[in-house]
């Protein structure tokens, strides 16, 4: 964990697990279910939304920066303190357990961009566990379906990984990770036609070739672009896209018995130097355990 200059803001990420193993091609790992009043997306200062003391805000943002607010009544319990250094005031962190080991952090590739983001800004974090066997009744009852990650920011929670990682880069600009409008979207399609592949029976369905463009469209753009998708310096992409790749490997290695074809090169590299970076080393679930977060869609399918 990493000291920083003064933090005048706290956040704290809670991570629930969803009910149903495996994620959708969405910038969370579950899709909740909103009502009450709908906030503006603008500047993202503490007066954005109304403060709240310690109630459970719940935002969404659409694809025009809408956001959708669900209060609900918060409380901590179902959480199991992680070990957090004592060094410096850490914020608190709260995410997935593990399956079977609720003090073990646990496999969610969109929980794990927050907490990237929050590790490559040297914002100090401190971190606990939800069993998402055990869920706390209150989050069950106003969001059923679940949703992850959540940050804490001024007693006001706030869900969807695409609005957290907006909100930590106005609250800590630097060092900057926003990346270039023509690389955003570089690689979003990979995630969804890797769940494809997995979850099918059928070899001759065109979903492992579909995988392969998608990794090829990849490679190309990492032939030029550096060591990351926009240059020597890792940014806001880079993070989204990593934790996806992790899970590929791992799964299609496990599931498939499939490996990254000796013509992605540049897509190996890539890999290769983003999962060896410090933030992506103290963020990642263990091997097993996303293996397991992906077994019932796999014997599903």
């Amino acid at each position: 964990m990493r000291a920083v200059a003064a933090i005048s803001s706290s956040i704290s990420l809670t991570c629930y697990g969803s009910s149903r193993l495996g994620f959708p091609s969405t910038s969370s790992c579950a899709i909740p279910r909103y009502n009450r009043s709908v906030a503006r997306f603008g500047s993202l200062s503490s007066s954005w939304i109304g403060q709240r003391g310690d109630e459970f805000v719940q935002l969404d943002q659409s694809r025009e920066k809408r956001l959708s607010v669900l209060v609900v009544r918060a409380s901590a319990t179902s959480a199991v303190e992680a070990p957090v250094p004592t060094s410096v005031e850490s914020m608190e962190v709260l995410v997935k357990a593990a399956d079977g080991h609720p003090d073990k952090l646990g496999d969610c590739p969109f929980s794990q961009r927050v907490l990237l983001t929050l590790e490559e800004k040297h914002v100090p974090y401190s971190a606990k566990y939800i069993d998402t066997s055990n869920k706390p009744q209150w989050f069950l009852e106003a969001n059923p379906e679940g949703k992850v990650p959540v940050i804490k920011h001024e007693g006001k929670w706030i869900a969807d990984s695409d609005v957290i990682t907006v909100l930590l880069e106005e609250l800590y600009p630097e060092p900057s990770l926003i990346s270039p409008e023509e690389t955003k979207t570089i690689g979003s399609k990979i995630f969804g036609t890797f769940i494809k592949f997995l979850t099918s029976k059928d070899p001759t369905d065109g979903t492992e070739q579909a995988l392969l463009d998608e990794l090829s469209a990849l490679d190309e753009h990492l032939k030029t672009s550096g060591k990351y998708m926009n240059g020597e310096k890792v940014t806001s992409v880079d993070l989204a896209l990593a934790p996806k790749l992790y899970h590929l490997k791992i799964a299609l290695g496990h599931y498939k018995k499939w490996a990254m074809p000796d013509t992605l090169q540049n897509v190996q590299r890539y890999m290769e130097d983003i999962f060896s970076r410090e933030s992506f080393q103290k963020t990642k679930a263990v091997e097993e355990y996303v293996v397991k977060g992906w077994e019932a869609k796999v014997n599903a399918a």
